[in-house]
């Protein structure tokens, strides 16, 4: 694994600062990559570290009572149920941990041998993280951002100009980086993918389903 989150987006998860839907992309890179859930785990030591040598607040004397009130008179948990998962995935794949109690979309046409599904339902499906499914060798349409797109691969393997990127890396694109992916010659790729911001299709094919995605 060749491309890791970079310590100021680690540092972000574990203070839980990040957006819902890259919280959930780095969420599934950490079940995937040791290193970086051990930094996580550093950090998270760190953040507790400093909550001990800050300064004390004093609270009133039923401050315990109040809270204990109101967490006895709050409605019971509800356990959290598994998503439905209506995108078939290749036999024997798996997806992480973190999505399991997501609802998954079926696939979907982006482009010429490019499927992609929806994850979670609600809120703005601009910054709803999704699945994208590319046949080997295929180009994903070519694109810029207006934010920041975070994408973890699943399965196979992508490539642009930067770099070659396989299962588990973690690409952070900003909006300097104009490209356009493709997947590995030898396998589908697929990729767990958050846009934080609104993407600047080039192409004709892109711009065209673009509404109807979303973003």
């Amino acid at each position: 694994m060749s491309h890791r989150p970079s310590d100021d987006l680690l540092m972000a998860y574990a203070a839980g600062t990040l957006a819902p839907g890259p919280a959930l992309v780095v969420a599934a890179h950490l079940t995937m990559c040791p290193e970086s859930a051990e930094r996580v785990r550093a950090f998270e030591i760190f953040g507790g570290i400093a909550l001990e040598d800050a300064s004390e607040s004093a609270l009133s004397p039923d401050a315990l009572d109040k809270t204990l009130a109101r967490i006895d008179s709050g409605p019971p948990a509800k356990a959290v149920e598994r998503g439905k998962w209506l995108a078939e995935l290749p036999e024997g794949m798996r997806l992480p941990q973190p999505l399991e109690h997501y609802d998954i979309g079926k696939w979907k046409f982006l482009a010429p041998g490019v499927r992609w599904s929806s994850i979670g339902r609600g809120g703005s499906a601009r910054n709803r993280p999704m699945l994208l499914r590319s046949k080997p060798g295929m180009v994903l349409p070519e694109h810029s951002h207006a934010g920041t797109e975070y994408t973890l691969i699943l399965k196979g393997s992508l490539h642009d100009a930067d770099g070659d990127y396989h299962v588990g890396d973690l690409i952070v694109a900003d909006a300097s980086l104009e490209h356009e992916p493709a997947a590995g010659p030898d396998e589908e790729c697929i990729c767990l993918a958050v846009v934080d911001g609104r993407l600047r299709m080039k192409s004709l094919v892109g711009r065209l389903v673009q509404p109807l995605m979303g973003f």
